[in-house]
């Protein structure tokens, strides 16, 4: 393996990691199997240390009484000497074979120094089949544990480079891609999971993006090429005919002006509010008074179109929300329901607690085409015809997603005319 190899194994995450833990379960480890060992062999010597000191109890007895010093048993020893002895215990560890360890106790006597000796032969042995036992079981640990250690982090270092394939496949414009990690559940599942629902609303985004471009490339290429013709008629009439440019011709080609910039202003109005722009307005709104006041600014209006509003009022609620916007919202809907419904018609807008709908007796929007006509600029075929230019809808979805409210389109009573309604989140009180 080359050191480029090395350097790069070594830059992966999920290897690093796994060689930390493995040097920290080795340490452990090792102080485990020491401490281990400590206690055992403490326990060892302490039960030999018992065995002297017991028999050292019973030589005393015996020398106090005048009688001979016990008779040692097998690998043990017994000596009254006047040679001089450290007292205590004492360990005589023989590493050339010569002899068995021993472990020995001393005590002074006015007859001289009482010497007991055993042998820890067996002691020893166990000692060393202990410290092999655990040497091999650690060396078995260690290298199973970094077998294991090692798989695991290369199935998490796939996992990683799948993440990272599916986001370079993303970043190169990509983005009907899904990164699949097989229906696994844990912390890298849920972030694959919100990656691709973040990439599928891009995606969703993108799409409306070109759409809306579509849209408004439709929509302004008839009054652009309306007023330049117009235009060009004039100058040619100015030109050729010497004929001066009329006042109702140039009050006409501002009024086309006017019309295309109302589309980019409302544009920007409908950015701002997609934005966030609106929240920090919030106030409490009852909605009640609210539309009662919509039905004293309103009223008139639809009554001069030769059409009623209607107004229902049931148990309203309060809600959250910017009484500009929300102004805004119901002032499309009224609009949309009196230029497309038919002359003479009632328009119905109900409130019942924290929902408020509007219904029309128009021709209504197919089914297949309600999700469409909440885009901006989008027109179905039954309005194409007619003075608005798509973006009534679309301030009307913005502004509820901006005060999370739900709104949906259906047909009116008997499958007849539109209803549009929006269901308010209740105030955190209620």
């Amino acid at each position: 393996m080359s050191l480029a190899e090395i350097r790069h194994i070594w830059r992966l995450s999920a290897v690093r990691q796994t060689l930390w833990l493995l040097v920290l379960f080795c340490m452990i480890s090792l102080l485990a199997w020491g401490g281990t060992y400590a206690l055992v062999w403490f326990e060892m010597t302490k039960a030999v240390d018992q065995r002297l000191s017991s028999r050292m109890e019973l030589a005393l007895a015996e020398l106090q009484a005048q009688r001979p010093l016990p008779k040692p048993g097998n690998g043990q020893t017994v000596l009254l000497t006047k040679d001089e002895w450290p007292l205590g215990f004492q360990s005589n560890d023989v590493a050339d074979g010569a002899g068995p360890d021993m472990r020995f106790l001393v005590r002074e006597t006015p007859q001289g120094n009482i010497v007991l000796g055993e042998s820890v032969e067996r002691e020893e042995n166990l000692r060393s089949i202990l410290a092999g036992g655990m040497q091999i079981t650690l060396l078995i640990t260690l290298i199973a544990s970094f077998a294991f250690s090692m798989a695991i982090a290369k199935r998490s270092q796939q996992r990683l480079d799948t993440i990272s394939k599916g986001l370079k496949e993303v970043a190169a414009g990509h983005l009907d891609k899904e990164i699949l990690l097989g229906g696994t559940d844990d912390d890298l599942g849920m972030l694959v999971e919100r990656i691709n629902d973040t990439t599928a609303r891009l995606a969703r985004t993108m799409q409306q993006i070109r759409v809306q471009s579509s849209n408004i490339a439709h929509d302004l290429r008839t009054p652009l090429a309306r007023l330049r013709a117009q235009l060009e008629s004039s100058l040619d009439s100015l030109a050729l005919k010497q004929q001066p440019v009329s006042q109702a011709t140039l009050e006409d080609a501002i009024a086309q002006i006017d019309d295309i910039a109302e589309i980019f202003d409302a544009l920007l109005r409908l950015a701002k509010i997609q934005n966030g722009e609106g929240r920090a307005r919030f106030e409490t709104v009852d909605l009640a008074e609210f539309v009662r006041e919509i039905a004293d600014t309103y009223g008139p209006v639809v009554s001069d179109a030769g059409q009623k509003l209607l107004v229902t009022i049931d148990d309203a609620n309060e809600i959250s929300g910017d009484p500009k916007l929300l102004m805004q919202l119901v002032a499309n809907l009224v609009q949309n329901a009196m230029r497309y419904g038919e002359k003479g018609q009632e328009i119905n807008l109900v409130v019942h607690a924290s929902k408020l709908s509007i219904t029309d007796k128009g021709p209504g929007i197919p089914p297949q085409d309600r999700a469409k006509v909440l885009q901006a600029l989008y027109q179905g075929e039954t309005t194409r015809n007619g003075n608005g230019y798509g973006l009534g809808l679309a301030m009307v979805k913005a502004i509820c997603d901006l005060h999370k409210a739900q709104l949906s389109l259906g047909s009116g009573p008997n499958e007849v005319g539109l209803t549009v309604a929006v269901q308010f989140p209740k105030q955190a009180h209620q």
